[in-house]
C-alpha cells in the first residue's frame, strides 16, 4: 500500500493535465453501488485506497460537490484510476455505523481509507472546486495527511514548520478536539509573534478560548499593541467572546444527563475577571445562568435572563433572534412563547426605526445593508411563537 501511495504521488499531478472533450457527466467520479463493507472489500482486492464521500440528503454543499466537482473530467480521471469510490449517506444505518470511526462532525466530509487497516489516511471537510479538490487530494496522498502527520507528531516531531503543516492538515480535517489540545501549547512560546505574524495571530483568534492560558494573558496585557497591529473591533470582539464563552463552562452536564451550575467556580471566575477590570462581569454571569436555564428547560428563568440582557446590555439582534428560536423549538407554554414574541415585536420596531433613520441620512443614495436578521425575520418568528398561520 505504501508503494502505491508513492506511485500515486508521482502520477496524480500528470493526470490533471489531460483535458477531456467529453461531458463532465460521463467523465466524473464513478461511485460504487453498495455498502461500506462491500466497497472496502473491493478496494482491498484492487489494492487501492477507498474514497468515501460522507454526505446527508439535506446538506447543500454536499449537493454542490455532487453536481460540480465530482462530475469534473479531470477529477473523474484521477479518482477512477487511483481509488475505489463510495458515496455514503451518514444518516442511514450504514453511515451511522461509520460516523465515529471516520470522526465525521460536519458535512461534506471526504475520507480516504486504507482498506487493509481501515485507518483514515486523509480527510477533507467542506466544499471546494475541482482544481482545489485535486490539489488537496494530491497533497494528502503524497504524505501531508492526517495519518502520517499524527504518527510524526506522536513520535515527537515538533519543529515549527512541521507543526504549522500539521495544524493545517487538522484544520482541513475539521479535527476540533485535536486542535484545541495542540494549538495552545504550540503558541505558548510564540506570544510575541502574535503581534507580527498574521498566521500565528489567526491561530490565536481561532483556537484560544481559555482566559487563563499564557497566550490569552499576553493578549490582555498587550491589548493596546494588538489594537495597533490589527483592528480594534476585532480585538475587542475576541476579548468579549472569550470571557463569555468560558463562563458557559460552569454549566456542567452530569453522567445521568442532568445539569449542574458550578456557583463556586463562577465566583472564582468573576474574581479573576475583576483582576483584569473586565466590563460587564454581571453579563457574563447572566449568560451562564441563561444557558443553565436552557439546559434544564427552565424557560421562565430563561426569559427573565433574556429580559435583563435586552434591558441592561442592549442585546444584539442576532442573539435575540436565536433566543426566540430556542423558545419556539423547545417551549410549549403559550404564555412564555407570547413573552418571546414581544421580544420579536420590539426588535422589529427598533430595526425599522434604524432603517428609516439610515434612509433619511442617505437622502436617496446607496446605503449598506445591515447584516443579521431583518425586521421581516422577527415578524415571522413572532407569528410562529403566537401560532399564527400565514
Amino acid at each position: 500500500m505504501k508503494k502505491l501511495f508513492l506511485l500515486m504521488a508521482a502520477l496524480l499531478p500528470l493526470s490533471w493535465a489531460v483535458a477531456q472533450e467529453q461531458s463532465a457527466e460521463d467523465n466524473g467520479i464513478k461511485f460504487l453501488e453498495g455498502t461500506y463493507a462491500e466497497a472496502l472489500q473491493v478496494a482491498k482486492e484492487a489494492g487501492k485506497p477507498l474514497f468515501v464521500d460522507c454526505y446527508t440528503q439535506w446538506c447543500g454543499p454536499c449537493k454542490q460537490l455532487a453536481k460540480t466537482t465530482f462530475k469534473d473530467a479531470q477529477v473523474g480521471e484521477m479518482f477512477n484510476s487511483s481509488f475505489i469510490c463510495l458515496k455514503l449517506d451518514m444518516e442511514t444505518p450504514d453511515g451511522v455505523a461509520q460516523k465515529d470511526k471516520f470522526g465525521v462532525s460536519a458535512y461534506p466530509t471526504m475520507v480516504f481509507v486504507d482498506p487493509e487497516t481501515e485507518e483514515v489516511i486523509h480527510k477533507m471537510v467542506g466544499f471546494c472546486g475541482a482544481q482545489e479538490f485535486l490539489k488537496r487530494t494530491t497533497a494528502g496522498m503524497s504524505g501531508n495527511n492526517i495519518k502520517n502527520m499524527t504518527a510524526r507528531y506522536n513520535a515527537g516531531e515538533r519543529s515549527d514548520e512541521f507543526m504549522l503543516d500539521y495544524i493545517n492538515v487538522l484544520r482541513e480535517a475539521n479535527a476540533k478536539e485535536q486542535l484545541a489540545a495542540l494549538v495552545p501549547s504550540f503558541l505558548n512560546d510564540k506570544c510575541e509573534l502574535m503581534l507580527t505574524d498574521r498566521k500565528i495571530f489567526s491561530l490565536f483568534m481561532s483556537y484560544i478560548d481559555d482566559p487563563y492560558s499564557k497566550p490569552y494573558v499576553y493578549f490582555l496585557e498587550n491589548k493596546a499593541k494588538f489594537i495597533e497591529a490589527y483592528n480594534e473591533m476585532q480585538v475587542n470582539m475576541k476579548e468579549r467572546f472569550t470571557w463569555n464563552r468560558w463562563g458557559l463552562k460552569f454549566v456542567k452536564k452530569n453522567d445521568d444527563g442532568s445539569y449542574t451550575y458550578d456557583k463556586e467556580g463562577m465566583a472564582a471566575y468573576k474574581k479573576y475577571m475583576k483582576s483584569y477590570k473586565v466590563k460587564d462581569i454581571k453579563k457574563v454571569e447572566l449568560g451562564a445562568q441563561m444557558h443553565y436555564a436552557e439546559c434544564t428547560g427552565d424557560w421562565k428563568t430563561y426569559l427573565s435572563c433574556g429580559d435583563k440582557m435586552i434591558a441592561k446590555y442592549n442585546a444584539d439582534p442576532l442573539d435575540v433572534y436565536n433566543w426566540a428560536l430556542r423558545i419556539d423549538k423547545n417551549c410549549t407554554d403559550q404564555k412564555q412563547r407570547n413573552h418571546a414574541a414581544i421580544w420579536c415585536d420590539d426588535m422589529k420596531a427598533s430595526l425599522e426605526a434604524e432603517e428609516a433613520k439610515a434612509a433619511a441620512a442617505a437622502q436617496g443614495g446607496a446605503r449598506a445593508m445591515r447584516m443579521g436578521p431583518q425586521p421581516t425575520h422577527f415578524a415571522t418568528m413572532a407569528s410562529k411563537l403566537r401560532n399564527i398561520e400565514f
